[in-house]
Formats: C-alpha cells, structure tokens, sequence
C-alpha cells in the first residue's frame, strides 16, 4: 500500500470518535420525543420490544440491559422486575439516567459505565440491547459476551440495523456525527446469532419505512444437555 493510501485510511479512522463520546442526553431525547422521524421511530420499535417482552419478562427477573442510554426502557423494566444492572459507555447518558431514576425514585437499578462486548458480572435472567449493536464491530464477538451474562435459558431482545435505503441514510448521518455503524443482511446476522450460543425464537423489522432501520431479535441462550442424564 503506497503512503498516501495508508494516511488516507489512518486519517479515516481518527475521524470517528471514541464510543463514549459525542453523546448529548437532551439532543437524544429532544429527537425521539418532539421530531416526527422519531416519535414515530420510537413508537414503533417499542410495539415490537414490548410485545416480546409480555413474552419472557416475569416480576421476580434481573435484567441488564446495555446502551441504556436516557433511560427509555429502563424505567418502565424497573418496575416489572426485581433489579436491574445497565451497561452504557457515555458517562454522560449514565449521568442523565442516574438523575432519572432519582427522579422516580426507582432504587433497583445499578449503573455501570461500560461496552455490551465486556459482558458483565453476574448472571441475569434477560437482558436488552436496542441500541449498541449498531456500533460493534464483530457481531458475534459481542453477542457471545451478551450471552455470557444471562443464565441458562434467558432471554435476550437486542437490535442489529439492516442495510436498507433507511439505514443506509442512518449510517450516513452517523458517519457526520463521527459514529461508525455496521449494517448487516438478515441472514448474517442470524447466523451470528445462533454461533454465539443462542436460540432465535422471534423477530421484528422496525423502522420509519417499509424496508425498516432495525431488525429486533428475541432469543433465549440455548441449553446443552448432557447425554448421560437423558
């Protein structure tokens, strides 16, 4: 590679920020409640995550949930389990979030500040991930530390946005925000999925368009019997 392609790549990466930063609570939540792109996008991508959720969420559940981000689905899950630990790499948002539970006066919550790729400590019995799949790299790299948080048989709701004209135009605008998204096929996605030790038991398209901007995914780890005991 000549000197001029490989300064051109490196200058490519230091465009794109660090994942924590850049990340403005009162922007993010001005546009999912006062735009109509968003009103809309939020509307219809919680329909989604609420009708799985009926499915697998009981009162006596700990659940994590990573990129928490202001708290959207934080509250209200709060509410209907026993605790809940959230993972979110902006210390902002983590900020926003902390002073809303307050605001609540919700005292079951943990928030650490960390990547849906760590993992987390502990075993819960679900876990959400709605936003930071967009931004991972390795897919199944990340899905295999999702899955090693939950216990045997939990379950997961967790976004991975398509390559649609929607997310195409989604990956554009994050690329001006110097955020790098990685769109993936259906297909692929799946397979990661089911690689990365889990069982795909529904899934959803949501979006502002027909084509959609995220492909929602419910999925439970899957449990290995051992032969002897059968």
């Amino acid at each position: 590679m000549s000197r001029k392609g490989a300064f051109l790549i490196d200058l490519g990466e230091r465009w794109f920020r660090s994942g924590g930063a850049g990340w403005y609570p009162g922007l993010y939540e001005w546009f999912f409640s006062k735009t109509r792109r968003g009103t809309i996008l939020r509307t219809r991508e919680e329909e989604v995550v609420y009708e799985m959720l009926t499915t697998v969420l009981k009162p006596g559940h700990s659940v994590i949930e990573f990129g928490s981000g202001t708290g959207n689905y934080t509250v209200p899950l709060a509410r209907r389990c026993a605790g809940m630990v959230t993972v979110e790499i902006s210390e902002e948002m983590n900020g926003y979030l902390r002073d809303r539970l307050l605001r609540e006066g919700l005292t079951n919550v943990e928030v650490r500040q960390g990547r849906v790729e760590d993992g987390a400590a502990g075993k819960f019995d679900g876990a959400l991930a709605m936003g930071p799949f967009f931004y991972v790299r390795d897919l199944e790299d990340g899905l295999r530390a999702l899955a090693s948080a939950l216990k045997p048989g939990g379950w997961a709701i967790f976004g991975v946005p398509l390559p649609t004209t929607e997310g195409r135009i989604f990956a554009a605008n994050e690329t001006l925000a110097r955020r790098r998204v990685y769109l993936r096929p259906p297909g692929e996605t799946l397979e990661s999925v089911e690689r990365a030790g889990l069982k795909v038991e529904q899934t959803g398209a949501v979006g502002t368009s027909r084509e959609g901007l995220t492909l929602v995914i419910q999925a439970s780890v899957r449990v290995l019997h051992d032969a002897r005991t059968c």
